[in-house]
């Protein structure tokens, strides 16, 4: 019985042929994805994608380094409008091989399905264009990290990112083998570049269905679900045309193509609710000391070097009646005790980690602390009370600043700020009470006379 029961086994298993492992199964096609991963133009692609992106960061640094948003937005805006054309031009190219080479019919003898042999051919681009990317990424956040003073990178926008450069070049690779024009790898890249850039400019809720639309990542969250969405959306058209092309049941199509369609409605619904406010970026924190200095979450850091350049200011307030009690880059209500000065923002105030503009910093706090919030109509008679209001207005911020004002620095002083400077400290400190007393007044009567 057992004799009998092993000659059907092996009888069996010589009909139907050797036993073949899984792994052993996908060697041949994985021998051949590593063997066009190394040749051809996919390496070259990822290299041109890590230039492209490496030259677009550098010459934006200046924006971007020091806070996570500013960098991951502008790696956002490049890998999508930029790269994304780029690789979809590539795969383009990569696709229309066979028709240049006129070996349509001899791959299409061969045993392995079409679908494995597209899918082979196809991977090889996209994967090294995400390595480009990932590669560029990396760098910007170690450049960033000395720097930034609150908040975290997004893995999301990472993902959703990556996402988008594998679904155009599968989208690439397919145009290529459907359009055996020469043209049609350049044509492609600007039809795409189009695609992406146009919706930006609109204000429907559709054009958060384009990938390269641009997000305010500063002092924002993506949602939880802002990665699964992206790259259902993105990578399910892609396979839905993969699979149209290649498959041997082209109605299978239909899955992927039902997932980004059913993701749709949810992006276009949720529109601008797709970043959150971030509570630690709205979050205020404050230094020790009279009066107060308070910064938005992020900026904390910054707190000594902004006490630094606000201390002249500060200093010629001291013991001034009706001075402001504390300082915040928010606004404030009007006759609060509190008074605005501005966030220190990267490309002007601040660069890599270093408040610039000191000056000017102090000049923006004075000005808006004397500055009067009345109708232009009021200045429109140009009567001799309005004049005098205006140039005692101007008086004080120029003495508030310091000798160098950083509007006109070489200006001639004038005569009111030279009789506010001639007055003896006491005097100087009782006359700017009265002053700041009417801070909220638009009637220039009301204004102490200088």
């Amino acid at each position: 019985m057992t004799t009998t029961g092993t000659y059907v086994t092996q009888k069996r298993q010589d009909a139907s042929g050797p036993v073949r492992s899984p792994v052993a199964a996908y060697r041949p096609a994985l021998l051949t994805l590593r063997t066009e991963l190394r040749r051809g133009i996919a390496p070259w692609t990822g290299a041109g994608t890590a230039v492209m992106l490496t030259v677009t960061m550098a010459a934006k640094a200046d924006t971007w380094q020091g806070s996570w948003g500013e960098t991951q937005g502008n790696l956002h805006s490049a890998a999508t409008l930029l790269v994304g054309p780029l690789v979809a031009a590539a795969s383009c190219w990569q696709g229309a091989r066979e028709h240049r080479r006129s070996t349509t019919e001899l791959f299409g003898s061969t045993p392995r399905p079409r679908f494995a042999r597209v899918v082979v051919a196809a991977l090889p681009i996209a994967l090294w264009a995400v390595a480009g990317y990932l590669a560029v990424l990396a760098a910007s956040l170690l450049a960033t990290w000395p720097y930034a003073g609150g908040g975290s990178p997004f893995p999301s926008f990472a993902v959703a990112d990556a996402a988008f450069l594998v679904a155009v070049g599968l989208v690439g690779f397919v145009v290529g083998q459907r359009c055996r024009w020469r043209l049609a790898a350049p044509v492609l890249a600007v039809l795409l570049y189009l695609v992406l850039g146009v919706p930006s400019y609109s204000d429907s809720s559709a054009q958060f269905l384009d990938p390269a639309v641009q997000y305010a990542l500063d002092a924002s969250l993506p949602v939880w679900w802002f990665a699964p969405a992206m790259v259902a959306w993105t990578c399910g058209l892609a396979l839905a045309a993969l699979i149209a092309h290649a498959a041997r049941r082209r109605f299978l199509a239909v899955v992927p193509l039902a997932v980004a369609a059913a993701v749709a409605p949810l992006i276009m619904h949720t529109g601008q609710g797709l970043l959150r406010e971030d509570p630690a970026a709205a979050r205020l924190v404050c230094a020790d000391g009279t009066p107060q200095l308070c910064l938005t979450g992020y900026n904390g850091p910054l707190l000594p070097q902004v006490s630094q350049a606000l201390s002249g200011l500060l200093g010629r307030l001291d013991g001034v009646p009706g001075a402001p009690v504390r300082y915040v880059d928010q606004e404030v209500r009007p006759g609060s005790a509190a008074a605005w000065m501005p966030t220190p923002n990267l490309g002007w105030y601040l660069l890599r980690g270093r408040l610039q503009h000191s000056e000017d910093f102090a000049w923006q706090v004075a000005y808006r602390m004397v500055n009067r919030e009345c109708p232009d109509s009021l200045y429109a008679d140009g009567s001799a009370g309005e004049d005098r209001g205006m140039a005692t207005d101007l008086a004080v911020t120029d003495w508030l600043t310091g000798p160098r004002t950083p509007q006109t620095p070489d200006a001639e002083k004038t005569p009111q700020l030279r009789r506010l400077e001639a007055m003896p400290p006491p005097e100087r400190r009782a006359w700017l009470g009265r002053f700041l007393a009417t801070r909220t007044s638009c009637s220039p009567s009301e204004v102490p006379v200088l």
